[in-house]
């Protein structure tokens, strides 16, 4: 087949979130055989999306990438009120002319990007447009979708801005929608509806071989960590996210239960919080050094309210750490449940319980990272993946055909 997907950034180095699915599928679809382009920007920072790669095509992996400058790089003194406009959407709409707004200011805002993806969602079976609230989704998939069949991987959250007028419209346009995970497409369909359009395709998961004890050791004995006696956080430090959370309970657990525990902190803006007793904030590592400190943790918390899949979720249980999980993310109390491989939380009790639990009980620990590998290597493994997300997009594209080919033949 021949696809088209237009995501905000695309890069080797973006180890997470809708842009690591996008270069998973793009690059083991290239594999295969197939004809793969990326529509993207020059960005590498989504705070205001200022060019930094060069503009032009270059062929990743092989996967044809067309990167795209912006028209300017983001004024968050105009957009920040504008979102905050949005996240409250479901309690004060906003009015037509500031989702406009929002929609544009959002970004990135890739200049003179029409004709390059009129001319490639023609020449495409499919084009797939990634990410439900960036300018790229919410002005681009209607255009995509009147020269070619498309497809949208929202990546959806449920959050007020998910409940913006131009997000309807977004779906309305798209002839087919993907989810990660059936609790997104059970959002999707109470808030937008289009049941009949939709199709679960997780993230594929590579497997991950446990590292040498001795390069183990050695990480853990740089940071003053004793292996199964601290906890790990990994992923972007954000309140959204959940690492707030994590680190003032993992505060009070210290005060109330174990004075020598720890809670590890591994993502990038970590190495910017203040110093706490008990808390190791590590900032950004390398691969290897976020394997061996997953694979010496006694618990791996996913405390992140916003999640669409969650990879570091699914490292950690690779590595088969039992995992204890945020209940009011619907996606990895699911995950949990599914499973069988962690515990979830709501509030401090329930993780003082939880990881209470899994600390003292050493068996239920390793059978709950036991079921966690299983099901991931069950559920996400390439074959599985590859093979539903192509019989989605061969259905897209009759379906999308059909559509165009009604259009055209009513305006005749």
């Amino acid at each position: 087949m021949r696809l088209t997907f237009v995501v905000q950034r695309y890069g080797a180095e973006f180890v997470g979130g809708a842009e690591k699915y996008v270069r998973s599928m793009a690059t083991g679809l290239a594999s295969m055989g197939h004809d793969i382009a990326v529509i993207t920007s020059r960005a590498t920072s989504y705070a205001d999306w200022a060019d930094v790669y060069p503009p032009g095509v270059v062929v990743d992996e092989g996967v044809t990438v067309h990167r795209i400058g912006v028209r300017a790089p983001r004024d968050n003194e105009r957009f920040i009120p504008l979102h905050l406009r949005a996240v409250d959407a479901l309690e004060v709409p906003l009015w037509p002319w500031a989702q406009e707004r929002w929609a544009q200011t959002m970004g990135p805002d890739l200049e003179g990007v029409e004709p390059l993806l009129e001319a490639m969602a023609a020449a495409s079976d499919v084009t797939v447009v990634v990410g439900y609230h960036y300018s790229q989704s919410l002005w681009l998939t209607r255009i995509a979708a009147a020269y070619g069949p498309t497809m949208v991987i929202p990546t959806a959250h449920p959050e007020g801005a998910f409940h913006v007028g131009r997000v309807r419209q977004m779906f309305e346009h798209a002839d087919h929608i993907i989810c990660l995970a059936p609790e997104e497409a059970d959002l999707i369909a109470a808030v937008h509806g289009r049941e009949d359009r939709m199709t679960v395709v997780p993230c594929p998961v590579e497997d991950i071989n446990a590292p040498d004890p001795a390069m183990i050791q050695a990480t853990l004995q740089a940071l003053d960590l004793t292996q199964d006696r601290y906890a790990i956080v990994v992923g972007r430090v954000d309140p959204a996210k959940g690492s707030d959370d994590a680190v003032r309970f993992a505060v009070h657990y210290r005060q109330a239960i174990d004075p020598t525990f720890q809670l590890v902190v591994v993502g990038p803006g970590g190495e910017d919080q203040p110093r706490i007793e008990g808390v190791v904030s590590t900032g950004f590592v390398d691969d290897d050094k976020k394997t061996a400190l997953l694979a010496g943790a006694g618990v791996m918390i996913q405390p992140s309210y916003m999640e669409s899949f969650s990879l570091a979720l699914m490292e950690g249980w690779l590595l088969k750490r039992p995992a204890l999980v945020q209940r009011r993310s619907r996606v990895l109390a699911g995950h949990a449940n599914r499973s069988g491989g962690g515990i979830t939380y709501a509030n401090y009790l329930d993780f003082e319980a939880g990881l209470s639990t899994l600390r003292s009980h050493p068996r239920l620990a390793k059978t709950l990272g036991t079921n966690g590998r299983e099901y991931c290597l069950r559920d996400f493994a390439w074959d599985r993946i590859s093979h539903t997300f192509l019989e989605a997009a061969a259905s897209t594209a009759e379906a999308g055909h059909r559509r165009l080919g009604s259009r055209r033949s009513m305006s005749r």
